[in-house]
C-alpha cells in the first residue's frame, strides 16, 4: 500500500476554535482520570478490596480502551466524529458520577469500565485533526493531544488533592462537571469535520467494496503500517514501566516522599507538554516524522539509563527530561504516519487500533516493571524499559517518510 493523499476540507473561519475544544476534550478527559486514579485505592479499601482487586480496578480502564477504541474510531468513520466525541464526553461525565457515589467495590468497577469506554473516543480526536489538518502538519497538530494527556496528569491529581478532604463524592462530582461541560461547549461550537457529502463518499467506498472490518484488517497488515503499530507499542510498554515502581525507587535512593513524587511526575508532564505541544511543531515539518522517531528514539533509551543510574537528583531530572523528549516526540509522530498511510474512509477505524495498542502497552510495561523490581532490583524497571526502547529504536530504523 503507498501513501496516498487525504483530503482535507477547506480550513474553518475558526480552525484554532475547534483545535482548542479538541485539546479541552482530551485534556479533560485526562484531567477526571488524573482525579480519580490517585483516590481509587482509598475509595477501594473502604469495601475491603484487596491488592488483586484494586490492580483489577485500575486495569480495567485500559482494558475498556484496548476493546473499544477501534468501535469509537469506526464508528466515526460512518457517523462523524462530533456525535461521536459528544457522547464519550458524556459517557465520561456519567462515570465519573457513578463514581462518586460508588457504594460497593462493583459499581466502584462498573464506573472504572464505564471511563474506559468513554475515554476510548481519543482515536476520534485524532481523526478530526487529520480530516482538517494538512499531511505535513499533521504530526504538529496531533502534539496537542500528546500535551493534553501530560497536563491533564499534572493538573488532576492536584485538583482530587485538594477536593478529596470536601467529601468522598466531591472529586467525581467535579471531573463529571468538567466533561459535560466540554460536551456542552462541542455541541455549540465544534463543528463535523466529515460533511454529509464526505461521508456519502465514504459509505459508497464501503459499499464498492463490502465488508469494511475486513478492509481495515487488510489495510492494516501491510507491513508499513505494522511496523508502526509495534513502534507504537513498544515504546508505550518501555514508557508505562516506570510509573507503578518508581514512587518506591525515588523513596529508596532519593528519600522523595509522596509530595516530592508528585512533584517530579508534574516536572516530566510539563517537559512532555511542551515537546509534544511545542517542539514537534517546529520540528516535525522541518525533518520528517520518521526522522523525528529515529533521533527522539537515542533521547528515549538515554533517558531512561540515566534514570537507572542516577547517582543525586539533579541527574534524575535529567534522565526525567531526555525520557520526555523521546517519548514526547516518538508518539505525535507515529500517529501522525499511521493517519498517512490509512485511507480517508478508514482514518478513525486505524486510529483507533493504534489507541488499542497503545492500551496493551500501558498494561504490560506495569506488569514487566514489577517483575523486574521484585526480582532484579530497583533500578531494573528502568534498564528493562530502555532495552524495550533500544529494540522499539532499530525498528524505526526501517521506516519510511511518506
Amino acid at each position: 500500500m503507498t501513501s496516498r493523499p487525504t483530503a482535507v476540507r477547506p480550513p474553518s473561519s475558526r480552525p484554532r476554535l475547534r483545535l482548542g475544544i479538541l485539546f479541552l476534550a482530551v485534556f479533560v478527559d485526562l484531567v477526571g482520570f488524573g482525579i480519580v486514579l490517585p483516590l481509587l485505592p482509598f475509595y477501594a479499601d473502604r469495601f475491603g478490596a484487596s491488592g488483586v482487586e484494586i490492580g483489577v480496578l485500575v486495569l480495567s480502564y485500559s482494558a475498556a480502551q484496548l476493546l473499544l477504541a477501534p468501535v469509537w474510531g469506526r464508528l466515526s468513520d460512518r457517523f462523524g466524529r462530533r456525535p461521536i466525541l459528544i457522547v464519550g464526553l458524556l459517557g465520561s461525565a456519567a462515570s465519573y458520577v457513578v463514581f462518586a457515589y460508588a457504594d460497593s467495590l462493583a459499581v466502584l468497577l462498573l464506573s472504572r469500565i464505564m471511563a474506559g469506554v468513554g475515554g476510548a473516543n481519543i482515536p476520534v480526536a485524532q481523526a478530526y485533526i487529520a480530516d482538517i489538518t494538512p499531511p505535513e502538519r499533521r504530526a504538529a497538530n496531533m502534539g496537542l493531544i500528546g500535551a493534553a494527556f501530560g497536563l491533564g496528569f499534572i493538573f488532576g491529581p492536584a485538583i482530587g488533592g485538594v477536593l478529596a478532604p470536601v467529601s468522598t463524592a466531591a472529586p467525581g462530582l467535579a471531573a463529571a462537571g468538567l466533561c459535560a461541560g466540554n460536551a456542552v461547549l462541542a455541541l455549540f461550537h465544534l463543528p463535523e469535520s466529515l460533511p454529509s457529502e464526505e461521508r456519502a463518499l465514504h459509505a459508497r467506498r464501503r459499499a464498492e467494496s463490502p465488508g469494511g472490518g475486513r478492509k481495515l484488517s487488510v489495510a492494516l497488515l501491510h507491513p508499513a503500517l505494522l511496523q508502526l503499530l509495534l513502534l507504537s507499542f513498544l515504546f508505550t510498554v518501555a514508557f508505562s514501566a516506570m510509573h507503578p515502581t518508581f514512587p518506591l525507587f525515588a523513596a529508596e535512593r532519593f528519600g522523595l516522599d509522596e509530595r516530592g513524587v508528585g512533584y517530579v511526575f508534574a516536572f516530566l508532564g510539563v517537559v512532555s507538554a511542551i515537546m509534544q505541544g511545542g517542539l514537534v511543531r517546529v520540528l516535525a515539518p522541518r525533518f520528517g516524522e520518521a526522522a523525528l522517531i529515529r533521533g527522539c528514539s537515542l533521547f528515549f533509551v538515554a533517558g531512561l539509563l540515566t534514570i537507572a543510574w542516577a547517582p543525586t537528583i539533579p541527574y534524575l531530572l535529567g534522565g526525567l527530561s531526555l525520557l520526555a523528549i523521546g517519548f514526547g516526540g516518538t508518539l505525535p509522530s507515529l500517529v501522525s504516519l499511521i493517519s498517512r498511510l490509512t485511507p480517508p474512509e478508514l482514518q478513525g477505524g486505524s486510529l483507533g487500533v493504534g489507541q488499542s495498542v497503545g492500551a496493551l502497552g500501558r498494561m504490560l510495561g506495569p506488569l514487566l516493571a514489577g517483575i523486574a523490581f521484585d526480582h532484579l532490583g530497583i533500578a531494573w524497571p528502568y534498564v528493562v524499559g530502555a532495552l524495550i526502547a533500544a529494540l522499539a529504536a532499530l525498528v524505526g530504523l526501517r521506516i519510511r517518510q511518506p
